[in-house]
């Protein structure tokens, strides 16, 4: 399974998911941070500002209070309940209200948290992602839901090492999050990940298999021995370790080490050391990602959610993520061979992790991806494009690689229709150039000045490049406005503007972009 579905993840767990199908779970939920997170923008006119990605502020609403009063009449969720008010004294009896609700957002995490217990096999687990602001009360609603016993770890994730308070205030910096990690029972998968320590070990030895280390003594001590035999000349007073039949088979693979004393200790070899079991510490994964960057504002390496997926879960298991975002929780569940499912309330969202899967897995078929909430054909993108302009301007900007957008998608005026904006990097003189691409999305008319204002913002914002995205009765339009003006890297000329019809894009045709970047499966659109 590979599904991608655009909704609130309450509906789409309620109305799609079946109970105990899911193997693990992971969330990166909003943290009721109070704040707004935008995505990227690039441009050298300080005019434009970045789309808001998501609003994470609360308040208290009608809805909330009833959904309150149903945790307080059910006898299983009274704990729930009394959470939530918990926390609205809490807030009462601050010096000012807050305007961001914490109440509110308990509530609609508990709503959440127990459709998430529902789908969740009883031996998968969940991975809850969270800070400071708010990760106290959610291990209280986590202890509820899932059960206090099934608690595991609090992992501690230092995500930064230079990232320090701001002068002006008396704290210290704020370099780690929490991910809260529960089981559904006690029985549950679990490979325990491996890492390098701090100080490799030295492979002081060598035999005809390569450099080794004594690591393990087999005799055994006052402690530890409880295995009392003779062995090839061996009878040690406090017993073995393991067992004769073990000790037999390590000799005949020639796995034991003699010291001078002649002692024997299990070989390891440096070809074998894999490292040291993980504690809830994980300081190895840098917040750093390079060019697997997206730019979504809260996106988090590949290399987390890999530690993650690898140890709470096996090849073909069902891997969930119910707030998504750019997607690297299902990009890390391809690489390793499970199925996944990802959820996302945003339609850009939907387009990007689908053109990053299709990107990063090539021998994936556009049909090898469920889409569920975003158009799959031109009827229901026409009918998206009628209905809410905005939220197609999105899926538009998402499904063709965008990297961000606009603030006012759809605005008309001086600004040239800037939707959205592709990063690309091109090859010119044997270096890398970071440059962009415009996006305009039209869903209705296009006209010969419209085309011709894309022009005019391209050179202005000194982009390579325009994209103007429409229906394909839009297209003749573009081909007889556009200019003929072209642009090189190292390997070859490309338009300056160029037209993608909605048609190509559900067909999933490339653009005449450089190989490396933008839609690069399939015949390049002629330009």
């Amino acid at each position: 399974m590979r599904a991608l579905y655009t909704g609130d993840c309450l509906d789409i767990m309620n109305e799609h998911i079946s109970d105990q199908s899911v193997d693990l779970i992971y969330l990166d939920p909003p943290f009721n941070s109070n704040s707004h997170y935008n995505l990227p923008f690039k441009s050298k006119d300080k005019s434009l500002r970045p789309a808001e990605a998501f609003n994470d502020t609360w308040e208290w609403t009608v809805q909330d209070a009833d959904n309150l009063r149903k945790l307080e009449k059910n006898p299983l969720a009274r704990s729930l309940a009394t959470i939530v008010r918990f926390a609205q004294e809490v807030e009462q009896t601050g010096a000012r209200k807050s305007k961001s609700s914490l109440a509110a957002y308990l509530i609609n995490m508990i709503l959440r948290l127990r459709a998430m217990r529902r789908v969740l096999k009883t031996t998968g687990s969940v991975y809850l992602h969270c800070d400071p602001t708010a990760e106290h009360y959610l291990k209280l609603v986590m202890d509820a839901v899932f059960g206090r016993k099934n608690f595991r770890n609090e992992i501690i994730w230092k995500r930064t090492t230079g990232k320090g308070a701001p002068t002006a205030r008396k704290t210290f910096g704020n370099g780690t999050d929490t991910i809260l990690f529960y089981s559904n029972s006690n029985s549950y998968s679990f490979n325990m990940p491996k890492v390098m320590p701090d100080k490799a070990p030295e492979f002081t030895h060598i035999d005809e298999n390569g450099s080794y280390r004594a690591v393990t003594p087999l005799l055994g001590d006052k402690l530890i021995g409880d295995s009392y035999f003779e062995w090839r000349g061996h009878n040690p007073v406090n017993g073995w370790r393991i067992s004769k039949e073990k000790l037999e088979n390590l000799h005949v693979r020639g796995l034991i080490h003699y010291n001078s004393a002649g002692k024997p200790y299990r070989k390891q070899y440096e070809h074998e050391y894999k490292g040291i079991d993980a504690t809830n510490l994980w300081a190895d994964i840098p917040i750093a990602m390079g060019k697997e960057r997206l730019g979504y504002p809260t996106q988090k390496p590949l290399a987390l959610l890999e530690r993650i997926i690898k140890a709470s879960s096996n090849p073909g298991d069902l891997v969930l993520d119910t707030f998504c975002g750019c997607g690297t929780t299902v990009h890390a569940a391809e690489s390793l061979n499970r199925q996944w499912i990802g959820i996302d309330i945003s339609p850009f969202s939907a387009g990007l992790i689908r053109e990053r899967i299709r990107h990063n897995f090539k021998y994936l078929k556009p049909d090898d991806i469920y889409m569920w909430g975003a158009p799959a054909t031109v009827e229901e993108a026409r009918q998206l494009a009628s209905d809410k302009p905005f939220e197609f301007e999105k899926w538009v900007c998402g499904a063709i690689g965008a990297n961000g957008m606009y603030k006012n998608p759809g605005k008309r005026g001086a600004d040239g229709g800037v939707d959205g904006v592709m990063e690309i990097d091109i090859i010119r003189n044997g270096k890398i150039h970071e440059e962009y691409v415009i996006i305009q999305v039209k869903g209705g008319n296009v006209t010969p000045d419209s085309v011709k204002a894309l022009s005019e913002t391209v050179r202005r914002l000194e982009a390579v490049a325009g994209i103007m995205v429409c229906f394909d009765k839009q297209m003749s339009t573009v081909e007889n406005q556009r200019s003929r003006e072209i642009w090189s890297d190292d390997y070859e000329s490309y338009p300056v503007i160029q037209g993608c019809s909605i048609e190509d894009l559900l067909q999933d045709k490339s653009l005449k972009l450089p190989p490396r970047y933008g839609k690069r499966r399939g015949a390049r659109m002629s330009s």
